[in-house]
């Protein structure tokens, strides 16, 4: 898409479990919503028609269509490998440019105007093929990237931009698919990240998994029936557990209860568990204390110590969870921050970010840093015939960004025809124990003397984007690579092909429609209040895999995204699967549902649905 200089530039945090769209507003961030809503589940789908479904409907359907419906595709970042959606396949940059495309259309529809660039956040320890393949999906939705920053830093901006003080502050960002802490200075309008450390495989979803494991273990052993064998009742299953980790924060015992959540010997089974805080922390204790782990090394690699922290910031959903800001306390003697809402400050702060790069704010200087070590492969030692081959340095993790560092090599012996320059990312001097991201040739000329000498540089910008130059001395030619690795990025026929069938895709999809009138989220104190505050009732709740809290009022409000909705699509999809007095029953039954959704009958929504739903489980069998 040809770049739109002047249209606005919005800050997004594409999450693992949901995303937002923010941006500055009368000089002030704030999260765009749709129909109320602030947070869009990274959840991509189609339905029975075969439509494109983005968000909480397609959050909704997954465990009635699961091998229809992809979640948590940021954690697949990095990679091309495909994944399946009905009958066509994807791979991760295409679906996570799907959940753009329906942010950037919410923002165009709020904002008045047409959004094509953007500043996206990314955690701080992905690699740079995630970052790549970041910026490739922003490309993919049709949008200009402007820039990369790390997640934990964008939340920074909003907690402390017009800050003048010295201060020390650690970030401690617990998203739903990865951890990320970085050690920020801010001084003198000028924000410095000190160091980051971080788990791209540490998450919300594995507190969620340990639950379901634990769960169905001793479903298993009850029934021996092992729920998570089949997809739909392990989505079930998933999202009932989810949702039990959520009222957790503030309750003190919870029983999941899902009804006909399977069979054995032709008779349904229903689940009914209690889980209590206690027994919940114990299940997680081991991945909390992976995160201290973490803010060690972090503060190591500051030089700083506990006592030299003046503030400790919240970030991610996963925050809420009470065992986290106790154990901080614990270690850290500091009384953990969550002034802005943990699921909207990245947003805000990568909105904060925007701005300030359109011109709009004269806000803090941000200063990032690597988060990995940059090298090439390198020959050590003596021998010719078995020389060692180790991981050689040029920009050392921590490095403030953008770096710009040049090292000189040799070729091991006069006449080499050329080199192989291997690209490396990580901490070790073990070649093996580090990734390799990327390759390239360098023909050599003559090279004896002086003319053995190779100088490689290499240039990491802002955004993350790496390029390697290496130039032979006395020759003028250079050869350059740009670390876009061809395995897991599109080429431009290949991206010019996939953004015309996601067209298509979002061409046949349910249009968007924004009541402008909501309001937004702005930056100051969360919308649902501290979770602290309210984290001791005694009261026990009841969850479903819908996530609703059945001690709590029915939503007024009945929709497609639905449990009944959902109900009603799969109603009709069945009754034109089957003949006879199975069709006629399941017609009928989507027929008074639909009158009672179209009426906000909640009460008589809720009986049809159950109706449809024992009148299903039957004629599936």
């Amino acid at each position: 898409m040809a770049d739109m200089p002047h249209s606005p530039i919005v800050g997004i945090d594409l999450g693992t479990t949901n995303s937002v769209v923010a941006a500055v507003v009368d000089g002030r961030p704030e999260v765009l919503t749709e129909a109320g809503e602030a947070i869009l589940p990274s959840v991509v789908g189609v339905d029975p028609s075969g439509r494109l479904v983005v968000g909480q409907i397609a959050r909704n359907q997954h465990a009635a269509l699961p091998d229809s419906t992809i979640a948590s595709v940021k954690r697949q970042m990095g990679a091309m490998d495909p994944l399946k959606m009905g009958d066509q396949t994807f791979s991760p940059p295409e679906i996570s440019a799907m959940i753009l495309r329906r942010l950037r259309e919410r923002a165009s529809a709020v904002l008045g105007t047409e959004v094509a660039r953007a500043v996206i956040t990314v955690p701080a320890f992905f690699d740079e093929n995630q970052r790549q393949a970041t910026r490739q999906a922003g490309e993919l939705a049709g949008l200009t990237v402007e820039r990369i920053i790390n997640e934990p830093t964008a939340a920074t901006l909003v907690y402390h931009s017009i800050d003048e003080r010295r201060k020390n502050v650690l970030v401690y960002d617990f998203g739903g698919g990865t951890f990320d802490v970085s050690v920020v200075r801010i001084e003198d309008g000028v924000i410095e990240v000190l160091s980051s450390r971080g788990d791209t495989r540490l998450g919300g979803d594995d507190l969620d998994a340990v639950l379901l494991k634990h769960i169905a273990d001793a479903f298993q052993d009850e029934h021996q029936v092992d729920l998570r064998q089949n997809a739909s009742s392990r989505w079930r299953l998933l999202r009932a557990c989810e949702a039990a980790k959520c009222q957790l924060s503030s309750v003190e015992t919870v029983t999941i209860r899902e009804e006909f959540i399977a069979e054995k010997g032709g008779h349904p089974l229903n689940l009914d568990a209690v889980v209590t805080r206690s027994e919940y922390e114990d299940l997680i204790a081991s991945y909390i204390d992976r995160t201290i782990d973490c803010l060690d090394q972090a503060l190591r690699d500051a030089k700083l110590s506990v006592a030299n922290l003046d503030d400790l910031v919240l970030v991610g959903g996963s925050t809420r969870t009470p065992m986290i800001p106790d154990r901080l306390r614990c270690e850290f003697g500091l009384e953990p921050s969550r002034a802005v809402d943990p699921d909207l400050a990245v947003a805000l702060g990568a909105a904060a970010q925007a701005a300030m790069l359109a011109g709009q704010s004269a806000g803090p200087v941000l200063v990032d840093v690597t988060s990995h070590t940059l090298g090439i492969a390198a020959v050590t030692g003596q021998s010719l015939f078995a020389p060692e081959i180790t991981f050689s340095p040029i920009i050392h993790r921590g490095s403030p960004l953008p770096a710009s560092y040049e090292e000189a090599y040799y070729a091991i012996h006069d006449d080499q025809e050329a080199v192989n320059i291997r690209v490396y990312q990580g901490e070790h001097v073990e070649l093996e124990r580090n990734e390799k991201i990327g390759e390239f040739r360098l023909d050599l000329k003559n090279p004896s003397g002086d003319r053995r000498k190779i100088n490689v540089r290499f240039d990491l910008s802002l955004s993350g984007t790496l390029k390697v130059t290496a130039q032979q001395t006395a020759v003028a030619k250079a050869k350059e690579l740009t670390i876009e690795n061809a395995l897991q990025v599109f080429k431009d026929e290949q991206l010019e092909s996939a953004t015309s069938r996601l067209d298509e895709l979002f061409e046949a999809a349910e249009p968007v429609v924004i009541d402008t009138s909501d309001k937004t989220y702005r930056w100051g104190p969360s919308p649902y209040g501290d979770s602290d505050e309210s984290q001791d009732s005694d009261q026990p709740a009841t969850v479903r895999a819908d996530g609703r809290d059945e001690t709590a009022a029915p939503s007024p409000h009945l929709a497609s995204g639905t449990r009944e909705g959902l109900l009603l699509q799969k109603a009709r999809a069945a009754a034109a699967k089957v003949d006879g007095e199975d069709a006629e029953d399941l017609n009928d039954l989507a027929d008074r549902l639909e009158q009672a959704m179209a009426s906000q009958d909640t009460e008589a929504a809720s009986e049809i649905a159950a109706e449809i739903d024992d009148v299903l489980f039957y004629v599936n069998q």
